[in-house]
């Protein structure tokens, strides 16, 4: 039998959409990783009987593992611990070595320690401690068949925690699914249904392997499952290539590749510099270019030119042209991006300006509309895009257009 797993979620913030649930997509990735398919994911109210009765529902499916998130800190609406216990029947034990440690932290950190957070300490008798990251331990234990796993709502704790204890733990225990194989292609570019149509030839659903999407803002990607056999392995490599050769240069890596690591990469392979020269996207490419890591090495600068008048003061773009053109157009686009590099003394540069929304459209220039600029080598291209979604949205999709774009004339 397949490795399932089930996750539960607990906070009144996830279900009132005052935070999104990150947590959710990533265990669900990590997971699927090892094999192990997610198969339920529920986000429950800060009520004690609400987490108890959630978790005493999943252990009766008998998961192969039962994931916890979030309600381990020390106020009165943390109530993970408390449910646990209630749902298998244990008592509340305080630790003592976990008490010391959680004191120690807060010495560590100069906070002040109060009588509030010695519920940290407390664990479901019989429970394992996963090592904490904040001030907040999790925890693990066998409930039957099933190895429930608790751990913090925050997601940087929540992402150490799995790298150092729990994937670790998952196999030791042999929990992952050495019967699958996971890969993942990255694309940008292509919406979901054309790459449905693109790729209707392959076979989706078969026996021996599967193909399914995952689309956001960041791109597309093509997740192929398929079983550890000799024949699930050779049809994967062949369906994997087959996806790379149909989908052409939209395709920008595989696994966990970033699109601005990966046009950074081919900026530091070249020895080229880039700058930038925003407008509708507000900053949002530089910040994609310097996430990298080593980005120094490339990265330059940038000018966010708002207005006309910062347009030209900064980016040198002719008064004439942007009352002739109108500043959302493919000339001022290219002009941008020109004096992006003038102004930076750099090899490339990449520009933006469009109508975000939700104002501001006209019939000619429509909300959704965005032209990216680009100088590589010299030469200048633009390309024109009409972007769906709410403003945020069209902007992040412009941004992520823009690095794109320089990625792909950098990889010719």
């Amino acid at each position: 039998m397949r490795k399932i797993a089930e996750l539960i979620f607990t906070g009144d913030e996830l279900l009132r959409g005052d935070i999104v649930n990150t947590n959710q997509s990533y265990l669900g990735e990590k997971l699927l990783d090892l094999g192990i398919f997610t198969t339920h994911a529920l986000s429950v109210s800060d009520d004690r009987a609400a987490i108890a009765e959630a978790i005493r529902t999943s252990l009766r499916r008998r998961p192969s593992v039962l994931i916890l998130s979030g309600g381990l800190g020390p106020t009165e609406d943390d109530l993970t611990r408390e449910a646990t216990a209630d749902a298998l029947g244990l008592p509340l034990v305080e630790r003592e070595d976990l008490l010391k440690a959680i004191h120690d932290k807060f010495d560590d950190r100069g906070m002040l320690w109060t009588e509030i957070n010695r519920k940290q300490a407390c664990l479901p008798a019989g429970a394992t401690d996963i090592p904490m990251r904040g001030t907040a331990p999790g925890y693990f234990l066998e409930a039957g068949s099933t190895l429930l796993l608790a751990l913090p709502g925050v997601p940087r704790e929540l992402k150490e925690m799995w790298d150092e204890t729990v994937e670790p733990l998952l196999r030791a225990r042999k929990l992952e699914d050495a019967g699958f194989a996971v890969r993942r292609i990255q694309a940008f570019g292509i919406g979901e249904s054309r790459a449905a149509d693109m790729l209707s030839g392959l076979e989706w659903r078969g026996a021996d392997m599967d193909i399914g999407t995952r689309t956001s803002t960041a791109g597309l990607t093509i997740i192929l499952r398929a079983t550890a056999t000799k024949d699930g392995l050779r049809l994967l490599d062949r369906t994997e290539t087959q996806v790379k050769e149909i989908l052409g240069d939209r395709v920008y890596g595989s696994g966990q590749d970033d699109l601005a690591s990966v046009a950074g990469c081919l900026l530091r392979r070249a020895g080229l510099t880039v700058a930038v020269g925003e407008s509708c996207t507000g900053g949002l490419v530089a910040k994609r270019l310097t996430d990298t890591p080593g980005s120094s090495d490339y990265f330059l600068g940038g000018v966010i030119a708002y207005s006309n008048q910062a347009k030209t003061a900064l980016l040198g773009v002719d008064e004439a042209l942007l009352a002739a053109k109108g500043a959302v157009s493919a000339e001022v686009a290219a002009a941008m991006a020109e004096g992006a590099c003038r102004l930076f003394g750099a090899d490339c540069a990449v520009s933006t300006t469009g109508v975000a929304g939700p104002g501001g459209g006209s019939p000619g220039k429509p909300v959704g509309l965005v032209y990216i600029g680009s100088v590589v080598a010299g030469a200048t291209v633009v390309e024109n895009l009409n972007m769906p979604g709410s403003r945020d949205e069209i902007r992040q999709r412009s941004a992520q257009a823009a690095v794109d774009l320089l990625r792909r004339r950098l990889a010719r």
